[in-house]
C-alpha cells in the first residue's frame, strides 16, 4: 500500500508530464486522449495501489534509488511500550495530520455545500415543453431517461445527475433558434453519455484529499476544462466540420452569460473561452494515425509514470518500496506470495565468501576494500544476489547485523569515497536506520497491541581515519545512534512523534558518539508514520 505522501508525488509526476504533453499536442490529438490521461492521474491519487514495472521512470531516474535498507537495532536496551498510569495508551495523532485532515474537510464542506444550494435551484426548474426539444432527445435516446428543464434562476446551460440525468436551460433561450438549441443538446448529451458528472465527484474527492498540492489544482481546472473540450469535439463530429463557425459564435454567445460555480454540475460556460474557440477551429479530422499515436501516447505515460519500481527500489518519495511486512517475512518460507529468485544454498555461499574471519579488528581501509571486490557489479553479479538477499533478509536472521549494518556501511563507504575522489568535492557516506514502537494496552490480564508509530531516518559521518578506525568501532558508532534515537521513543512513548524532535535527537546522538577518527555530519528525518 502506498502513503499519502507517495501518491501525491507520483501523482505530480504523472500530472506534469499530462500537461507538457497537452500543450504540445492538443490541437493534433483526439481530445479522449486527453481524458484517458486524467484518468490515470486520478487513479494513482485515489488508490493507493503500486503497481510495480521495470520500465517505470522511478527505476532509473538518478537520486531516487539510492535509499539503502533500514540498519539492524541489536538488543541492548529492552524497546517495550509502558502504559500510562490509567492503563491507557495514548493514540498519537500528529498535527499535520490534523492539518490535512481539517483542510480536506473544510473543502469538501465548501464543494458540498455549493453543490446542495445549486440543487434546490435545479428543484425548481419545469419541463420544457418545446416540442422540437422533446424530438431532438427522442432521436438520440440514451439507456438512461434524460431530461430536459428550464429555469429563470439560471444564466447558461448545464446538466447535473448521474442515474437520471437532467439538462437544464435557462429560461430566456430562443427556443425557436432549432441551430442553437441543437448544439447545446448535443454538447449537454456527450456529459451525460461518458458519465461527467461522475468524473467530477472524482475529481473533487481527489482535490479534497491532495488540496495542499498545487498541480492537483492545476489538474482539476485542465480536467474540467477538457470535459468541455472533448464534448465541444462531440458536437462537430455530430454536425460536421462545416459547423466550426457557427458553433464558436454559440460558445459566445453562452460565455457572455455566466452561471453560478456548480463543481458538480456540467456548466456549458464555466471554461476558458479562447482555448476552447482555438480547439474548435483547430479541431484534427479523425484519422488512424491519431488515433495509433494517442493509444501510444496513453499506453507509454501510463507504463513510464503510473507504475512504481520493482521491489528494492525506491519510490517518488526516497522510500523504500518494500513494506515492513514484508522485510519480516522468512527469505526461506517456501508459502512466501513472493518468494526471491536465489536458492537457500546461493545465500549460504555468498555468506559464507563474504563473511570475512577476524573483521571486526580489520581497519576501515582493509574491509572496505575487501567487501567491495567480493560484490563488485563485475564480479559475476555477486552486488545483485547481495542486494536481493537485503531486500528479503529477515530482521531476526543470525546475519542480519552483518549483512544489513556492517556490509551495507561499507559499500556506502566505498561508493561515497569513489564519487568524492572523482568530483573533488566532499562526499559522505549515508546510513538509514528507523524508530518502532508498539502501543499496547490491557485486554482482561492481557497485552495487545492497539497502534504504533513508525519514524525512517537517515545520517552521514565522516571517516577520518580509515586506517586507524577498525570496523567494530565504526559499527558501534553506528550502533550507539540507532539505540539513542530507540530509546527517546521508548521513554516518550505518550508523546508522537514529531520530526523535530527526533531529528535532535539524532543530532545529539551523532555529536555525542562522534570520535577523533569518525565524525557525524548531519541528519534528517523521512518519514513519520502512525498506525
Amino acid at each position: 500500500m502506498m502513503s499519502l505522501i507517495e501518491m501525491t508525488l507520483e501523482g505530480s509526476v504523472i500530472i506534469m508530464a499530462i500537461t507538457l504533453v497537452r500543450s504540445l499536442t492538443i490541437h493534433h490529438l483526439p481530445k479522449k486522449a486527453f481524458l484517458l490521461l486524467w484518468a490515470v492521474a486520478l487513479t494513482r491519487l485515489l488508490l493507493p495501489v503500486r503497481i510495480s514495472s521495470p520500465a517505470s521512470i522511478y527505476t532509473v531516474t538518478p537520486g531516487l534509488s539510492d535509499a539503502g535498507r533500514s540498519g539492524i537495532l541489536l538488543p541492548g536496551v529492552a524497546a517495550q511500550a509502558s502504559a500510562s498510569s490509567s492503563g491507557r495508551v495514548a493514540v498519537p495523532v500528529s498535527f499535520w495530520a490534523i492539518v490535512w485532515l481539517a483542510g480536506g474537510l473544510l473543502l469538501a464542506l465548501g464543494i458540498l455545500i455549493c453543490h446542495i444550494r445549486n440543487r434546490r435551484i435545479y428543484r425548481t426548474s419545469l419541463p420544457a415543453e418545446s416540442q422540437w426539444v422533446r424530438q431532438w432527445i427522442e432521436c438520440h435516446r440514451l439507456r438512461r431517461p434524460v431530461f430536459v428543464r428550464y429555469s429563470d434562476q439560471i444564466e447558461a446551460p448545464l446538466t447535473y445527475g448521474i442515474l437520471w440525468p437532467v439538462i437544464l436551460l435557462p429560461a430566456e433561450i430562443d427556443w425557436s433558434d432549432e441551430a442553437l438549441l441543437g448544439y447545446i443538446l448535443a454538447h449537454e448529451m456527450s456529459h451525460i453519455r461518458r458519465f461527467d458528472a461522475l468524473i467530477k465527484w472524482f475529481l473533487a474527492a481527489a482535490l479534497c484529499l491532495h488540496w495542499f498540492n498545487p498541480l492537483v489544482w492545476a489538474m482539476y481546472i485542465l480536467a474540467n476544462r477538457d470535459l468541455e473540450i472533448s464534448c465541444d469535439e462531440s458536437v462537430l463530429h455530430l454536425y460536421g466540420q462545416q459547423s466550426r463557425a457557427d458553433y464558436a459564435l454559440t460558445l459566445v454567445g453562452m460565455e457572455e452569460r455566466r452561471t453560478e460555480f456548480a463543481p458538480l454540475a456540467n456548466c456549458f460556460s464555466r471554461n476558458a473561452l479562447k482555448e476552447r474557440i482555438t480547439a474548435i477551429m483547430k479541431s484534427p479530422e479523425k484519422s488512424v494515425k491519431n488515433l495509433v499515436a494517442s493509444a501510444v501516447l496513453i499506453g507509454v505515460i501510463t507504463i513510464v509514470f503510473a507504475t512504481s519500481a520493482p521491489a528494492g527500489r525506491a519510490s517518488a518519495s526516497g522510500v523504500q518500496t518494500i513494506s515492513r511486512e514484508t522485510v519480516q517475512e522468512s527469505v526461506f518460507d517456501a508459502e512466501y506470495p513472493q518468494e526471491p529468485s536465489y536458492t537457500k544454498a546461493q545465500y549460504q555461499k555468498l555468506l559464507k565468501r563474504i563473511k570475512l574471519k577476524g573483521y571486526e579488528e580489520m581497519s576501515i581501509a582493509e574491509f572496505n576494500r575487501r567487501i567491495n571486490a567480493l560484490l563488485s557489479v563485475e564480479n559475476d553479479g555477486q552486488r545483485e544476489l547481495y542486494e536481493q538477499i537485503l531486500a528479503f533478509l529477515p530482521a531476526d536472521d543470525p546475519e542480519a547485523d552483518y549483512l544489513c549494518n556492517t556490509v551495507q556501511a561499507s559499500l556506502g563507504e566505498y561508493s561515497a569515497r569513489m564519487d568524492e575522489v572523482f568530483s573533488g568535492e566532499q562526499n559522505d557516506p549515508v546510513f538509514y536506520g528507523s524508530v518502532e514502537l508498539e502501543l499496547e494496552e490491557d485486554v482482561f490480564g492481557d497485552r495487545v497491541v492497539t497502534g504504533g508509530r513508525h519514524a525512517d531516518y537517515e545520517f552521514s559521518y565522516r571517516i577520518l581515519h580509515q586506517d586507524k578506525l577498525t570496523v567494530k568501532e565504526r559499527d558501534a558508532f553506528l550502533q550507539n545512534i540507532m539505540h539513542s534515537m530507540q530509546d527517546y521513543a521508548d521513554e516518550n512513548y505518550e508523546d508522537p512523534f514529531t520530526e523535530e524532535g527526533l531529528r535532535k535527537i539524532l543530532t545529539t546522538a551523532g555529536k555525542k558518539y562522534a570520535t577523533d577518527k569518525i565524525s557525524f555530519t548531519g541528519g534528517k528525518i523521512t518519514n513519520i508514520e502512525s498506525y
